[in-house]
């Protein structure tokens, strides 16, 4: 580690008499990051390393794509019972326990769930006892609960299993968006937050490609790799430089910010600026009750919690924990876990390269394009469903897979990373924590009831009015964006505030004076 590059230059950071000796002397044995001066490259490695925890957190939301079709009762039977089935000699499928219908939707949904009571104390639980041991901590409970999905002798383990997964999948969407704002520079700030969304997306495209070993127990297997990965590799980050200033742990801090910096980082006007916000957010600290006291801050909640609503509304959390059964009802040629990794690959890059979108194009603009682009995906899928069930059209594999595949990438450029980036962008710095806590709760808890919901409707209305009604809710959302969201890229959090409140600003009048001439004075 690049903290200090000897004994006489910890010598004088000892003698602050504010740090802990051991805590020093440990993070002096953190390894050093290919001798990173500038600290760019650190950012960037310890970016990757933190959100192998969203990583983890996609492949829990594609293992239900991947192993529900194993264990899904073909039959339609209701048991009474969960029963064990014999492995079928024919293809290899080894499966443990069969599941109904309903049963299989709450086994894919009890995860978002999970994640409400994850991601609402999350923040509180970081700020007190560290960024760092918060992260950390959460792949136990992760690890235990692939334990518990891959040897549950019943349904109920998996109920609890995927219960207990998504508390650690609700707390890391909200725990690592502040740990990275902490050890990142203002000018990478941007592209590393994009990293959380990326990672998914990638976690989810692993869950995919191992859904091909078609086996239950070797996928929770695969599936509890990540989070132990992600204990082996975080243990040797340090704590952010935020947490251990917030503590009065002025030395840490120090050796932590010079360690995300390099040795070639003036970091002295950096700590000077970081104790002075941490002073500031200390004195205006509010309160969950405070946030709805005030105008602007109810108006912000608004448009936070709208975006949600029309994002999950859109079907994005049904396609992705039901890609190979949705592929399946539309009796494409292509294998399904094939088509799926189709699908995953298209979601990923497209998250990739959201980045450049949001740099050069306006947050309204996106947004409407999104949500009307992934409208008339859904209507075609629709159509295409209707004709199909009605012999007007052979059933075809491109139709299903193109207009998917235009789905989660348009979801991934626009409704997807765009709420997560402007709760950033519309609350106040003192009331962001808490208001992202409330909004990423209230994410969970309408993906846990469209993901549940999900079946019934297919069951009641069939897979093509459900579409419509994913279509309509994409419709409206670009109406929403249209009146009641404001623009934020390039404003000030008070051109935002103004805008909320109806405020326009007034264009500066120029009085302009003219003066006679003398010569057209006197000809006057």
């Amino acid at each position: 580690m690049e903290v200090e590059a000897s004994a006489s230059h910890a010598a004088p950071i000892l003698e602050t008499g504010n740090g802990d000796v051991k805590m020093l002397k440990r993070m002096e044995t953190v390894p050093d990051i290919k001798r990173d001066t500038a600290g760019i490259t650190t950012q960037y490695i310890a970016t990757g390393i933190v959100n192998l925890g969203a990583f983890a957190a996609g492949v829990c939301v594609a293992w239900s794509s991947s192993a529900l079709p194993l264990l899904t009762s073909s039959s339609g039977v209701e048991p009474s019972e969960m029963r064990v089935e014999q492995t079928l000699p024919t293809n290899g499928t080894e499966t443990r326990l069969e599941l109904t219908e309903s049963e299989a939707s709450w086994v894919a949904s009890l995860l978002c769930l999970g994640a409400v009571f994850g991601s609402i104390p999350a923040g509180l639980i970081s700020e007190y006892f560290g960024r760092k041991k918060t992260l950390l901590y959460l792949a136990l409970p992760l690890l235990v609960s692939w334990i518990m999905v891959g040897s549950s002798p019943n349904v109920y383990g998996l109920y609890v299993g995927r219960f207990v997964g998504g508390v650690a999948v609700g707390a890391f969407s909200v725990a690592i968006p502040p740990y990275v704002a902490d050890i990142a520079e203002k000018h990478l700030w941007p592209t590393l937050a994009n990293f959380y969304h990326v990672h998914f997306s990638c976690g989810i495209l692993f869950g995919y490609i191992i859904g091909m070993v078609q086996s239950t127990t070797w996928l929770s297997i695969l599936c509890a790799s990540i989070p132990t990965a992600f204990f082996i590799a975080f243990i040797f980050l340090p704590e952010s430089p935020a947490y251990y200033m917030s503590q009065g742990k002025n030395a840490e801090a120090k050796a932590a910010m010079r360690y995300f910096r390099g040795i070639d980082n003036d970091i002295d006007a950096e700590l000077k600026a970081l104790k002075e916000q941490i002073r500031n957010y200390a004195r205006n600290r509010v309160t969950f009750k405070q946030l709805f006291q005030t105008r602007s801050t109810l108006k912000a909640l608004f448009v936070s919690f709208g975006l949600m609503i029309f994002q999950q509304m859109s079907g994005i959390y049904p396609v992705l924990f039901y890609t190979e059964k949705i592929f399946k009802d539309f009796s494409i040629s292509l294998n399904p876990p094939g088509a799926a990794i189709i699908l995953g690959f298209c979601l990923v890059s497209s998250t990739y390269f959201s980045t450049m979108l949001l740099r050069s194009f306006r947050r309204r603009v996106l947004l409407m394009i999104s949500f009307m682009t992934m409208a008339l995906s859904l209507g075609s899928l629709a159509i295409y469903y209707h004709m199909n069930a009605g012999r007007i059209q052979d059933s075809s594999t491109w139709v299903p897979l193109f207009t998917l595949c235009i789905y989660v990438i348009v979801y991934a450029m626009g409704a997807g990373p765009i709420p997560w980036l402007m709760m950033r962008e519309i609350f106040p710095a003192n009331v962001t924590r808490r208001a992202s806590a409330i909004t990423a709760g209230f994410h969970w808890f309408l993906a846990f009831g469209v993901t549940k919901l999900y079946q019934n409707l297919v069951a009641n209305v069939k897979t093509g009015w459900t579409l419509w009604h994913f279509a309509v809710t994409c419709i409206v959302g670009t109406i929403f964006v249209y009146f009641f969201v404001p623009e934020t890229k390039g404003k000030t959090l008070e051109e935002i505030q103004q805008a909320f409140d109806g405020i326009q600003k007034k264009k500066k009048h120029i009085h302009v004076i003219e003066v006679e001439s003398l010569s057209d004075a006197e000809a006057v």
